[in-house]
C-alpha cells in the first residue's frame, strides 16, 4: 500500500471516530476497539 492511500485511509478512521488526530510525534489514540464494532 502506497503513502497516498495509507493516508487516506487514516483520515477516514479519523472522521469516522476510530482513531484521534495525529500528535505532535504523528502517533494517534485509538478511540474504538474491535470489541465496540458491530460484527
Amino acid at each position: 500500500m502506497g503513502y497516498n492511500r495509507a493516508a487516506s485511509l487514516m483520515e477516514r478512521m479519523e472522521n469516522e471516530g476510530i482513531v484521534g488526530p495525529a500528535n505532535h510525534a504523528g502517533k494517534r489514540e485509538i478511540l474504538l476497539s474491535h470489541l465496540d464494532m458491530d460484527d
